[in-house]
């Protein structure tokens, strides 16, 4: 495919400092250079650091947040300056102050950026050079992540992000003000299932990753309980729906199996007429196809759940008076376990049509 030059003077470059070195002004004096626009949040690192960001009011606009906050309180403010003076620009990207980023790394996320016009995201590969806490961090949430959005993302927690300034609003108003913001923004993504791409970036850990702020326990604690505060929504309906059919077989046990298949057939043909009218009346076609595509993978989940609690039911019926609430309990937590790698092939798939599409 023919190289295309996009325009870099319409995109921001925001990055989050605390207690940055000379590492940070060679960042900015390389942005500069490139043509980028960068805004710099001064996250109260002391009077100590005074001199740096004096020089790199040279090359940016720098931001100060007092006191010290978080990275996810700098970057809020840094969006919120952003769309408060877009000023030409439409687009922002976010980068680490640390040197973990090379310059042409953004520059190709800043190229997807142009190409599609939507939420663009940096991966790393995570081999064994990679520092080992920030390799089993990224696992867990990479892992816990993907089974609760059903959406496979190869780097959730890297720092370099693209984002439209149209698309800024939303997600200012999202909470955490340390890292955890960061993995609120992906699942905010994936729960709306808003378009993204993801752009492959090299893996930059200079020292071991010494000059990283990163609190290994507490902050993986915070990025976990972002995660798993997702899962509030279907774990309720989960448990209701497995508290009714308790109730519904103590109160009436005799009621047989064909009642129950009724049931599931009565819910999907429901849920398919719901979906079906949905799409036709989506704005744009694209959406609509999406809408289609999602209904036919939950209804193939759903289907799975009732062929597998059926085939439970048969087999504990003879031994547990409430065999059914077991078996429709065993079923849904099979259909969980599913996740991650039914998204992962999702995953490799799409990548694969990608670079054949590419090439091409």
């Amino acid at each position: 495919m023919e190289k295309v030059n996009y325009p870099r003077n319409d995109t921001y470059i925001l990055i989050p400092a605390y207690k940055p070195d000379h590492l940070m002004i060679e960042l900015l004096v390389n942005l500069k250079s490139e043509g980028f626009d960068a805004v710099v949040v001064n996250d109260g690192s002391g009077e100590q650091f005074a001199d740096v960001f004096k020089e790199a009011e040279k090359y940016a606009i720098v931001l100060d947040q007092n006191p010290n906050r978080g990275k996810g309180a700098a970057l809020r403010l840094g969006f919120s300056y952003v769309n408060l003076h877009p000023e030409g620009h439409n687009y922002v990207i976010t980068c680490d102050a640390d040197g973990q980023h090379a310059v042409s790394d953004i520059i190709r996320v800043n190229d997807k950026l142009h190409e599609t016009d939507c939420v663009v995201l940096g991966s790393r590969k995570f081999d064994k050079s990679v520092p080992k806490r920030s390799r089993n961090g990224n696992f867990m949430s990479r892992l816990c992540r993907t089974y609760l959005t059903k959406e496979y993302i190869q780097d959730d927690q890297c720092g370099l992000r693209g984002f439209p300034i149209k698309d800024v609003f939303n997600i200012t108003a999202l909470q955490g003000d340390h890292y955890e913001y960061e993995m609120n923004v992906i699942c905010n993504l994936q729960i709306k299932r808003l378009k993204f791409e993801e752009v492959q970036i090299e893996t930059i850990y200079l020292d071991n990753n010494k000059s990283s702020h990163f609190k290994p326990s507490l902050d993986t604690f915070r990025i976990q309980r972002t995660i798993w505060s997702y899962a509030i929504t279907p774990l309720t309906c989960a448990l209701l729906s497995i508290g009714m059919l308790t109730v519904l077989t103590l109160i009436w046990p005799n009621v047989g199996l064909y009642t129950y298949m009724f049931l599931g057939l009565a819910y999907l043909f429901y849920y398919q007429v719901f979906i079906g009218v949905t799409a036709f009346m989506w704005p744009t076609k694209k959406m609509g196809r999406r809408t289609l595509i999602e209904g036919c993978y939950f209804t193939i989940k759903t289907l799975l759940i009732f062929v597998i609690s059926t085939v439970l039911y048969e087999l504990l019926k003879p031994y547990v008076p409430i065999a059914m609430p077991i078996a429709y309990t065993i079923a849904l937590l099979m259909s969980f376990l599913i996740n991650f790698p039914l998204a992962y092939l999702v995953w490799k798939i799409k990548n694969r049509y990608v670079a054949k599409h590419n090439k091409e």
